[in-house]
């Protein structure tokens, strides 16, 4: 019992988490639906992301789990107009030092389209 326990926590503190990898530094967040031709830096708490682009924040919350053998990161916000909670969902892969977030839902896929997080200098 007492080996089984001590593989367990071995394994799992072999590599960094997605959520940790995140959290570790800035993102900038290059969105395939971005107009502008800015790109927001991505800042990843606990639970946060805050998106900065000059003196505009914007806040989602956000989880990350295991669907199947993908990786599913959802951003969660409430549209301040129909107080309602907006849900986007992305499968999320580690390509090199880059994320790439693929839209799953439809809201994802029309507002935001396809991500990539890529680390900042």
């Amino acid at each position: 019992m007492t080996v089984l326990i001590l593989v367990i926590i071995g394994l799992s503190a072999c590599g960094k988490s997605t959520s940790d990898t995140l959290q570790s530094q800035k993102w900038t967040f290059d969105s395939t639906k971005n107009q502008d031709g800015t790109n927001p830096t991505a800042q990843f708490s606990a639970k946060k992301l805050t998106l900065s682009e000059g003196s505009l924040n914007k806040v989602y919350s956000y989880t990350i789990s295991q669907n199947s053998s993908k990786e599913v990161i959802t951003f969660v916000d409430k549209n301040s107009i129909t107080n309602r909670n907006e849900v986007r969902k992305f499968e999320i892969k580690k390509t090199n030092d880059e994320y790439k977030l693929t839209p799953i839902n439809s809201l994802a896929k029309s507002d935001t389209g396809n991500v990539t997080l890529i680390p900042k200098k």
